[in-house]
């Protein structure tokens, strides 16, 4: 730097004596300097080298010192030894090297011009025989630390095997649980991002990267409370926050290559491939990845192929941007089971049906995002392009008993074509005025439907006294529906400091608030009749075209109050609204105002690192839906026709939420309680109507209609317990849940009482030659209808399962899992099921990156896919076929290098 400032001087001095003679000098000087300068920046350098000691292993953090003429340069070498530097200018330098416990080293170099990278000999340090015995100062960790909106868990304080991945990390997590299907909750909550360092991750699929990263590179996880990366910026949260996963690394890993390629084979036609390669290099990322497989654990016979790829990187100082283009396509056949029980004020209606179907799906996926973030301004932006397209054909079999008697049997050919464009941008700005600040967000989402379903329709009427057959009806329907979204949301927002702006520990903020939303749906559907001839005609009554849209305003007011322990917001919303709508063949027209006036309000507070309390109130305003609008019969099934009400209101919920949080970071034990309930004004419900037919029998049909009443309450807690250092830890959980509902029957009103409990008790025990995860899990469901002349139909589940895996030796292990069911109060067969299953998997190489595995499935074969959903007035349960039962042979290769 001083030979730089002595030859500017230099310069100078000549270049005002050239400008006292003569200013042909002074051209031919500039051009000179321009010259040199390029010259100069020619003899640029990048230099790499190897430090190892005398066996040839690598030294990690030693100290590298480079001193050329007046100039030093300093760095480490990483975790294999290696060190660069970048820029160099000169042609002689000196090389010194230390780490503690070898004799430094020194040595001088001189390197020939021409040369861009130059690869320097091998350093190689001698042992210091003087060197004092080792000492070692341990401290004790913390296996667990609480944040505000994060629980952080210290990754040395679990047992981490070779190639264990960062899956198998979270499975020994207090309140972690991964499902079969790799599907992630933290504390009764979905995982729904994930990120590295605090960065976004490729594509933030939480399912994809925990199976691929290794967990030997992490330090901590975190998982957080996120109210999105604007909420970050500009500190206003608003709404129920989503759990995001970060993932922590140690120190130097953040660049690095991995990736997978499998193929396996087995029974019953099984069979995959998959291969996937990322690259990750400081702020770089790019990834490769595409499968074939018939492997999927779900219901029916999958077949599933699907490629990708991605990039993300950063343009200068704050720009990144990203991109991925995604293909799916899955082939798949199923086979369906279902029993319904329909309450209505004349009796009870029992269904009981099977269906049969084979679809063939293509999912087109292209996405384009960029953000941009400094200190004073933040800027997001991404567009999203999907394109889906299904064919689909289907055999249903459907006998109806009880109040009425009728059978259907219906054979259906789908084709769909689903468009959608999503669009979202965001700016956010820090005016002068510490505190001060205004953003913008704006979505946009368009999207096209468009479904030609052919449907061949038998109806077989039968006498309500006598129960005989009366006779068949055959119905052959063409129904082709457009349908066009549109939808705009744009918010405003203002934020201005309060108070004493030099008071750090106390922060106050008014925030003002716009938000326009604009929904706008259309549909044309067109009905047809076959013949027996095969000639088409239109039926008018069951075609129309019909467009709704719905206008809200919302202004908001808001106040934040923010320390250390505490912060909270207290505001207020004034939200008019309107609903409009009209179809054809009808003169008269939609046109519903309404207002809403409702606070919000949130609470955190931290009266100690181990205890946090929380607290939120909101409401939001739900419009009808195109199919509970449109008064055009829906007869795509039969046995229930459905026809929407033109004249609903849109309904307001009403959502209220407390918990608590106590996590002690002395040994990692945690206790979580929550409590909730919500209430719904105008809720849409449904309306079963029975109307007499021609044959002196009855005929449902499903409307819609706004009611007050419907509410629910509910609560939860979980308590875990890690001991002897997170080498066995007790899981405890449990969900206690009432909702009391409201629908109609014929006009008159249904009260529908459920009560939900689930009760969980568990045992992980995690050390290095094995882990475990048990639990015994009881589920209670109770409901019962006013209108029902039947007992109350209670759901009783016991569920034991275990999972474990033996680590035999450095390279081989061996899995086993077992779920026994336990069901009572199901109509349908088959609730009782045990599932077991396990497998011996290889490793090779001193890497270990190349495995075989065999793996069995399901031995007994007695999976059933067992289901119940509770909908207004209808009880239904359903099971699918699924070839479960499978024995695979597995061949993977896990490439994988972070020492970069």
């Amino acid at each position: 730097m001083i030979y730089k400032l002595h030859k500017f001087r230099h310069f100078w001095r000549i270049t005002l004596i050239i400008l006292k003679t003569n200013a042909l000098l002074i051209l031919l000087a500039v051009l000179s300097i321009f010259y040199h300068s390029e010259a100069y920046a020619q003899n640029r350098i990048q230099l790499l080298g190897t430090v190892k000691d005398t066996t040839k292993v690598g030294i990690p953090s030693a100290s590298i010192r480079l001193i050329a003429g007046k100039d030093t340069l300093n760095t480490t070498t990483d975790s294999a030894g290696r060190f660069r530097f970048t820029d160099f200018k000169g042609d002689t330098f000196l090389l010194m090297v230390r780490s503690i416990g070898y004799l430094p080293y020194y040595k001088n170099y001189t390197i020939k011009t021409g040369h861009e990278l130059l690869q320097l000999p091998l350093v190689t340090l001698q042992a210091d025989p003087l060197q004092l015995k080792e000492v070692r100062i341990k401290g004790k960790i913390l296996p667990v630390r609480v944040m505000q909106d994060t629980v952080e868990y210290n990754a040395s304080s679990y047992a981490i095997h070779d190639q264990d991945r960062v899956e198998d990390l979270l499975k020994q997590l207090p309140g972690m649980v991964i499902d079969k299907d790799g599907n992630v909750t933290a504390s009764g909550k979905p995982l729904t991002k994930i990120r590295v360092n605090g960065k976004d991750f490729f594509t933030g699929n939480v399912k994809e990267f925990i199976s691929r990263l290794p967990a030997g590179l992490v330090d901590k996880i975190q998982v957080v409370d996120d109210y999105g990366d604007e909420a970050n910026f500009t500190g206003i949260k608003e709404g129920e926050p989503q759990k995001l996963l970060n993932v922590v690394l140690k120190s130097n890993k953040n660049s690095g290559t991995f990736g997978n390629v499998s193929a396996n084979a087995g029974t019953s036609d099984r069979y995959g491939l998959s291969f996937s390669d990322y690259v990750w290099k400081n702020t770089k990322q790019i990834g490769i990845n595409g499968n074939g497989t018939n492997l999927n654990n779900g219901t029916g016979m999958n077949t599933n192929v699907n490629t990708g790829v991605n990039y993300r990187d950063k343009f200068g100082k704050k720009l990144v941007l990203s991109g991925g283009y995604n293909f799916g396509y899955d082939h798949s056949a199923n086979a369906y089971q279902n029993y319904r029980e329909t309450i209505s004020s004349m009796g009870t209606l029992y269904t009981q049906s099977s269906s049969e179907s084979v679809n063939k799906v293509n999912n087109h996926n292209l996405y384009l995002g960029m953000q941009s973030q400094d200190k004073d301004d933040f800027m997001r932006g991404n567009i999203t392009g999907t394109l889906i397209g299904t064919v689909g054909n289907s055999i249903y079999d459907s006998q109806q008993s009880g109040l009425i008697r009728q059978n259907l049997n219906s054979i259906n050919h789908s084709d769909t074509h689903v468009p959608v464009i999503d669009a979202d941008f965001n700016l956010s700005h820090k005016l002068k005025k510490k505190g001060r600040l205004i953003s913008m967000t704006v979505k946009a989402n368009s999207g096209k439907n468009h479904n030609s379903n052919d449907s061949n329709n038998q109806i077989g009427y039968f006498n309500p006294t006598t129960g005989e057959p009366l006779k068949d009806s055959l119905l052959n329907q063409l129904v082709d529906s457009r349908n066009r979204n549109l939808s705009l949301n744009a918010v405003f927002t203002y934020t201005e400091p309060l108070g004493n702006l030099k008071d750090s520990l106390i922060k106050k903020h008014l925030d003002l608030s716009y938000n326009f939303s604009f929904n706008h749906n259309s549909t044309g559907l067109e009905t047809s009749a076959i013949d027996n001839n095969g000639l088409t005609s239109r039926i008018d009554s069951l075609s129309n075209r019909y467009s709704s849209a719905f206008i809200q305003h919302t202004l908001g007011a808001t106040y934040r109050y923010d320390t250390k322990k505490l912060n909270y917001s207290l505001g207020i919303n004034a939200q008019p609204y309107l609903l409009t709508g009209g179809y054809d063949g009808q003169s008269a027209k939609i046109n519903r105002p309404g207002f809403t006036l409702f606070p919000v309000a949130r609470l955190n507070f931290i009266p100690s690192k181990a205890n946090v309390f929380s607290f939120y109130y909101t409401e939001n305003t739900v419009r009808p839906n195109l199919s509970q609008l449109q008064p055009v019969p829906n007869t795509q099934n039969l046995q229930n026709v459905v026809i929407g009400n033109p004249d609903l209101k849109a309904a307001l919920n009403h959502i209220i939420n407390l918990s608590y949080r106590h996590v002690n970071t002395g040994n990692g034990s945690a206790l979580q309680l929550g409590i909730g309930g919500s209430a719904t004004q105008n809720k849409v419900v449904s309306n079963t109507i029975l109307i007499p037919d021609t044959l002196n029998g009855l005929k449902q049909q499903t409307r819609y209609q706004n009611t007050n009443g419907n509410y629910g309450t509910n609560g939860n807690y979980l308590w875990t317990l890690p001991l002897d250092k997170n080498k066995y830890t007790i899981q405890v959980r449990g969900i206690l849940g009432y909702d009391h509902r409201v629908s109609f029957s014929d006009g008159m009103k249904n009260f529908s009482n459920g009560v939900n409990i689930n009760q969980s008790a568990g045992l992980k025990i995690s050390q290095k030659w094995v882990t475990l995860n048990t639990e015994l899990n009881y589920s209670y469901v109770d409901n019962s209808y006013s209108l029902a002349s039947t007992t109350p139909n209670r759901i009783q589940t016991w569920v034991v399962s275990g999972d474990t895996r033996f680590f035999i030796t450095g390279s081989l292990r061996v899995s086993a899992t077992a779920v026994k069911t336990v069901n009572s109060g199901y109509s349908l067969p088959g609730a009782n099921t045990l599932i077991l299953g396990g497998n011996v998997e290889k490793m090779f190489l001193k890497s270990k990156q190349i495995s075989l595995k065999f793996e069995a499935n399901d031995v007994l074969n007695q999976t059933n896919n067992l289901n119940r959903t509770i909908s207004d007035n209808t009880i239904s349960e359903s099971r699918s076929n699924q070839i479960s039962r499978y024995f695979i042979l597995s061949f993977s290769w896990r490439p994988e290098n972070f020492d970069f």
